[in-house]
């Protein structure tokens, strides 16, 4: 079965890795009448739209800038995308090698109860140490524990072996986040939802309706470009959760509050999150296993990541005080 498959990409001042993006979708060995390439420009003044034009894709104006939330840049994107298959995908990702797109729908063929699909993060022995880390634990280390990317890298989680790709099926009592980077969905899905709000959001609402089987690509990546240094990736960081705190709380399904029976469990990995030792130790240990040397970004990206929730948490309390 040929899916039509519509590409849905939020774009902001990011020219050079929207080209590579976008030529990555194009040189796939796929029939291009399959193929449409939405993108939803945030407002680009460094030549990004000028990129654009020169590509047969649809561009769509965001004047709310910002990807994820209710009618912001997936949401608008997805609203205007016509495949069978809808991947997200962000700007600053590249597919690896002509055969993704045809190896990534493989698990959509074979197992109607596949909703989604995740595609894992290649580790360029190229690149930064910083994107070395980020590209194993996924971009917001401070959810590794309740991410599917993080459980992966840290080799906690199971999954069922399905040959091409694993297969997961959620539980809503014990919800990981996933959908961000590069994400695969029926169409059909999204519209019993909906549409979409946040990637978490959509995963939840799906679980809700008993929709919760994903497939995990095994041998099939993308490069994520996600950070040229350590600074810039903190304070990408303080911009997401300054952000997400203060202007994208509103019209949330899923709350990352712990419930009461989680409260000790939660200030306890806070707790461990603000000391070096805990994760100093569990670097050491997947750094013996993977050899990966960027494992020792793990301890200081927990505590600065965590102290950065802490602050906006207060700000935020303070906030509701008023």
């Amino acid at each position: 079965m040929t899916f039509k498959i519509s590409f849905v990409i939020c774009t902001y001042n990011n020219k050079k890795l929207v080209e590579k993006c976008i030529n990555s979708i194009l040189l796939q060995d796929y029939d291009k009448s399959k193929i449409e390439i939405i993108t939803v420009d945030g407002g680009s003044t460094d030549g990004t739209l000028n990129i654009l034009k020169r590509f047969p894709v649809k561009i769509i104006h965001n004047k709310k800038r910002f990807p994820e939330g209710k009618g912001m840049g997936k949401s608008q994107g997805i609203e205007k995308a016509s495949g069978d298959i809808i991947i997200l995908l962000d700007q600053d990702n590249e597919l690896i090698n002509h055969n993704w797109l045809k190896n990534s729908i493989v698990p959509f063929t074979e197992d109607p109860k596949v909703f989604g699909c995740a595609c894992k993060m290649s580790i360029d022995k190229n690149d930064t140490i910083t994107n070395r880390y980020l590209s194993m634990v996924g971009t917001d280390p401070f959810a590794i524990y309740r991410s599917l990317e993080g459980k992966m890298a840290l080799n906690n989680i199971k999954l069922i072996n399905k040959g091409k790709y694993y297969i997961y099926d959620i539980n809503k009592e014990d919800m990981l986040c996933t959908g961000g980077n590069c994400f695969l969905i029926r169409k059909k899905c999204l519209d019993l939802i909906n549409g979409y709000v946040q990637d978490v959001d959509m995963i939840y609402s799906l679980v809700l309706k008993n929709i919760n089987r994903i497939a995990i690509l095994k041998n099939t990546y993308i490069h994520h470009r996600t950070a040229k240094s350590y600074i810039g990736f903190l304070k990408k960081r303080w911009m997401w959760g300054k952000h997400y705190s203060f202007n994208n709380n509103e019209n949330r399904i899923y709350s990352w509050f712990p419930k009461k029976e989680e409260y000790l469990n939660f200030f306890i990995m806070i707790f461990l999150n603000l000391t070096f030792f805990y994760h100093f130790i569990v670097s050491l240990e997947r750094y013996k296993k993977t050899k990966e040397v960027s494992w020792i970004l793990h301890a200081p990206s927990m505590f600065f990541v965590t102290l950065f929730y802490i602050i906006f948490g207060i700000s935020n309390l303070n906030k509701f005080i008023k």
